[in-house]
């Protein structure tokens, strides 16, 4: 196992920038577009069922088909699901090239950790290009554990072929993941845009 320095960043909210109070979240026009919005969706979908999903107990078509159907919207789920993907998917291609000047000059390795579901993070890995830039991108279906949950942290260390905690540097834009981290010893900083990961890399590796 490793003890060189590792970069691990969170998706939503770090390089991904159309999560929930965001300045345009990807759920926007979601009302016009498809007559229902997001407080509803969150209600009774993403408080509920989701939750097993990003667990890998549930597939996400599964899912959503019974959320869609009462609506009569089944027969649109696939492209439901597009719109979705695309919409959350806006990348910030700074942090993404801060993370690979990082690693070019450390020679340290980067990975990805985060809550999805299998499908987004296919879609984020080969769609938008994220996996040209991680070593892996280690998520909470497939461990069977979400973040802030201590497991989620010590699979992911395993899982990334790292030996010292105080190794890894993580950075995530919800505190409680952030303590979640420095309880299982990782070094932690709560992420609050580029300048803030800009200033922390130039003292990292």
């Amino acid at each position: 196992m490793s003890s060189s320095p590792v970069l691990v960043l969170d998706i939503d909210g770090v390089v991904s920038l159309a999560q929930p109070g965001s300045a345009q979240p990807w759920y926007a026009t979601m009302k016009a577009d498809w007559g229902f919005d997001h407080d509803e969706m969150a209600r009774d979908f993403f408080r509920i069922d989701f939750q097993e999903v990003v667990r890998g107990r549930l597939d996400l078509f599964v899912a959503l088909h019974d959320y869609l159907e009462p609506k009569g919207l089944a027969d649109r789920l696939d492209e439901f699901v597009a719109y979705w993907f695309d919409k959350d998917c806006v990348i910030d291609r700074a942090v993404l090239a801060q993370a690979d000047a990082w690693r070019q000059r450390t020679g340290g390795r980067c990975f990805a950790a985060s809550n999805q579901e299998h499908h987004r993070v296919a879609y984020l890995r080969d769609h938008a290009g994220l996996g040209a830039h991680f070593d892996e991108i280690v998520y909470s279906a497939a461990l069977g554990v979400c973040k802030p949950e201590r497991v989620f942290y010590t699979t992911t260390q395993t899982r990334m072929g790292v030996s010292a905690a105080q190794s890894i540097l993580f950075v995530d834009d919800m505190p409680v993941n952030v303590d979640g981290a420095r309880m299982c010893g990782w070094r932690a900083m709560l992420y609050r845009g580029p300048e803030s990961l800009e200033q922390a890399l130039a003292q990292w590796g």
